[in-house]
């Protein structure tokens, strides 16, 4: 009986252990449950409002959010954007954070606004913060309008006195586009120029354009041409240019009325010719050699052979022909020079000088030549 009433009493101590054990962990569960309530009451509901949520679809591209927002690789079609919209594409369009995309979608956007309000345009394009995009919508509305009225435009950029850098922009597009077609009315546009270094610029980028096009065209309107700053950069410029004929611009400098004027433009004439048909240019010196303003001419083609030719005799022979005096002086006296800067022989250069009379140029051929004596 007595191990009977040991199991019998075991048994019920572990009925009344779990009887005590239950109520403690239903009160966790029910103070577990307890706190999760809480913890979601304290936390505040957010409006609907104030939720970010993704967009069901991206806004049209060609709208002020969607140009903000444009990444590259996309393209925006302006062709149907109504006026009234421009001011805002312009203010999406400028807070795209890609610059290239800005740069490149920028001319297409003023080529819409300028086909419906040129005026409007222009007006929007001085109040862009960026140099470079308020270029690109310059371009534009250049491009399009020297298509009807190029005396207006360009009429439009003289007005920009307060802005140099758009100013200097503006006229070396308008030059781009009219420059090589009309050279003549451009350099008259052109010399209305205010500022002087914008002047300048201008003038030359016209003759350079216009010697790249048609370099005997030049050549033929050179007595004509105005203003006379433009005519003088063509004379001392052309020259240089592949084909032109050298002796219809010696002859053209010829007729200059100032001698200054002539012995100027002769020594580049001279020097374009001599680079390109040498013999020819020293034949047209020989011809020509009694004409005063011709002595640095002279000097300039005794330079350049003294330097070119190979033989002593050969160089002298030249110098002989000439006929003495200043003439013959300034062309033996460089070639005496070059020929010993060269450390080609020195009794050659010597022959050279003593066909030379006293003068600066002989004194400076043979300090060249003494030098190179004691230091061979």
């Amino acid at each position: 009986m007595k191990p009977t009433l040991l199991v019998l009493l075991h048994v019920l101590c572990g009925l009344f252990g779990y009887w005590l054990a239950a109520p403690s962990e239903k009160a966790f569960t029910a103070a577990a449950a307890e706190q999760t309530s809480a913890k979601k009451k304290a936390v505040p509901k957010t409006p609907a409002s104030h939720v970010h949520e993704s967009p069901s679809s991206t806004p049209p591209a060609c709208s002020e959010v969607g140009l903000a927002m444009l990444v590259p690789g996309h393209w925006v079609d302006f062709s149907k954007a109504p006026l009234d919209e421009l001011p805002a594409l312009l203010r999406g369009l400028l807070r795209n954070r890609f610059l290239e995309l800005r740069t490149h979608l920028m001319r297409y956007l003023f080529e819409r606004w300028i086909q419906l309000d040129l005026h409007g345009a222009l007006a929007a394009l001085r109040g862009i913060p960026s140099p470079q995009l308020q270029e690109r919508a310059m371009w534009a509305a250049l491009d399009h309008w020297t298509q009807s009225d190029m005396p207006a435009a360009w009429d439009w950029i003289n007005t920009l006195n307060d802005d140099s850098v758009l100013q200097e922009a503006g006229i070396e597009h308008l030059l781009h586009l009219s420059a090589a077609k009309d050279p003549l009315g451009s350099a008259m546009w052109a010399a209305q120029i205010e500022d002087v270094f914008l002047r300048e610029k201008a003038l030359t980028r016209i003759g350079d354009s216009w010697m790249s096009e048609d370099p005997n065209g030049v050549l033929a309107a050179l007595t004509s041409v105005e203003p006379k700053r433009l005519r003088d950069y063509l004379m001392s410029r052309v020259c240089y240019r592949d084909g032109v004929d050298h002796t219809a611009g010696l002859e053209i400098v010829s007729q200059l009325p100032a001698q200054a004027e002539r012995s100027i433009f002769y020594e580049e004439w001279l020097s374009g010719y001599v680079g390109a048909k040498p013999q020819d240019a020293f034949q047209w010196l020989l011809i020509h050699a009694g004409q005063p303003e011709l002595q640095t001419s002279a000097e300039t083609l005794g330079g350049h052979f003294g330097t070119a030719l190979k033989t002593g005799a050969e160089l002298l022979a030249m110098a002989r022909q000439l006929p003495a005096g200043p003439i013959r002086d300034a062309f033996a006296a460089r070639a005496a020079g070059e020929w010993a800067r060269e450390s080609k022989p020195l009794a050659d250069a010597e022959a050279l000088l003593a066909l030379c009379s006293p003068s600066l140029e002989r004194n400076y051929a043979q300090a060249e030549i003494d030098a190179k004596r004691a230091k061979p």
